[in-house]
């Protein structure tokens, strides 16, 4: 297994504490937020916190359009990769979450897995942020950071988002801290229904039944 599977869904009714009277970009939930969907991601502009609405999958200012525009960086080796370096000293931010998911590989196939915070109704991944333009548009596109699953959670994949943790969310993005231990994760198989790009609704991250249940 390599990078975090890319999904994952934003309620979008839970708020941290310090973004609470920030003015929010108009969203929808969405359940099933896939690579080049736009999303709320939460940085500072000008020391103040802000919210834009952002493309996942990173395009730095410098790089032509393309298909392979990442959705992760590995934090591990972020700081020695000339696509991620700039952004990860001067562009950090935070992409809220209410859970992501992963595959496990089973006998029967790959299973779709929802995880969520078993502390917090919302999840705050670590990211970064570039702006790239033309002379016909102007673009915000991010990509998440991701570390090695901790042990509550790698029997279902071996990688997963940096998470901060609110009280330390803004030192974090002034580039004063590292990320801090990840919270215990809480993780129930859902529909494969998922796989499908298209997919939405709340249905989606339900726990179903499984042979074990």
């Amino acid at each position: 297994m390599s990078g975090m599977c890319g999904r994952f869904a934003f309620q979008g009714d839970h708020w941290p504490e310090f973004a609470l009277d920030v003015e929010k970009p108009s969203l929808e939930p969405n359940f099933n937020i896939s690579p080049q969907d736009e999303t709320p991601v939460i940085h500072l502009n000008s020391q103040s916190v802000t919210i834009t609405s952002m493309q996942w999958g990173l395009r730095p200012s410098w790089s032509q359009k393309s298909t392979m525009e990442p959705i992760n960086a590995r934090i591990e080796t972020v700081e020695s990769k000339p696509m991620f370096r700039e952004a990860y000293h001067q562009r950090r931010c935070i992409i809220p979450a209410s859970g992501w998911y992963e595959w496990k590989t089973t006998p029967r196939g790959k299973v779709p897995f929802y995880h969520t915070s078993n502390k917090s109704e919302i999840v705050l991944m670590a990211g970064i942020y570039e702006q790239w333009s033309n002379d016909e548009e102007v673009l915000n596109t991010f990509t998440v950071l991701t570390q090695d699953a901790t042990s509550d959670i790698d029997h279902i994949h071996n990688r997963m988002p940096v998470i901060i943790n609110s009280e330390e969310a803004i030192l974090w993005m002034q580039r004063s801290i590292g990320p801090s231990l990840p919270p215990t994760i809480d993780v129930h198989p859902v529909s494969r229904e998922v796989n499908k790009t298209t997919a939405k609704g709340s249905h989606l991250i339900r726990r179903i039944r499984t042979l074990f249940d």
